[in-house]
């Protein structure tokens, strides 16, 4: 399923075996579609988000040069009509994961990265949960960004095991990047608004 956001991500420059260097990181190809300007008000998440793209493939061994993700920056009457479109929920949230679907032979695709799907934010969700959570709106915006992707990698929180290991994987990625424990001090998890 997708949503119709757009999907320009450009593939890495191809390099030579020995070019390069050594100390550059792979880095997906992340489309970042800021459609609410409220979001540059956060300083530096837009920054941080191909970060944590790459982060959290790597956390669960994906090669971040062989992915794409697109992440979209909405309002909240924009999640709501694609919560309502595309999941039946007459209502906003706080993020939104639509993985794409799987190609037979994409693993092996070596003309571009494969294509993992959207994730999309809700900028008032997001906003009043961190008031409510009492943590800074920058850490909620990243739990959410590495929550989203872990869904696209396959993860999910249906069972209390499966719970248990995409908030593990979250803390793993978030704490890469100085974020605490976002399920620390009785903050709701991010299916709790779903």
């Amino acid at each position: 399923m997708t949503t119709g956001f757009t999907k320009n991500a450009e593939p890495p420059a191809a390099q030579d075996e020995g070019s390069g260097s050594e100390s550059e990181q792979p880095r997906t190809c992340a489309d970042i579609s800021i459609e609410d300007d409220r979001w540059l008000a956060i300083a530096g998440f837009p920054e941080l988000i191909q970060g944590l793209v790459d982060g959290t493939l790597n956390e669960v061994q994906l090669a971040p040069e062989k992915y794409a993700v697109s992440i979209a920056l909405l309002s909240d009457a924009k999640i709501h009509s694609l919560n309502k479109a595309f999941r039946g929920k007459d209502t906003a949230t706080n993020v939104l994961s639509f993985p794409s679907p799987p190609h037979p032979r994409a693993l092996k695709n070596r003309i571009g990265p494969v294509f993992l799907g959207d994730v999309a934010l809700a900028y008032e969700t997001v906003v009043n949960e961190a008031s409510e959570q009492e943590k800074p709106v920058l850490h909620h915006a990243a739990h959410l960004v590495v929550h989203g992707v872990l869904h696209l990698a396959g993860f999910d929180h249906g069972t209390g095991a499966d719970a248990e290991r995409m908030e593990e994987a979250e803390r793993l990625v978030l704490a890469k990047f100085g974020i605490p424990d976002p399920y620390g001090d009785g903050a709701l998890s991010p299916s709790t608004s779903l």
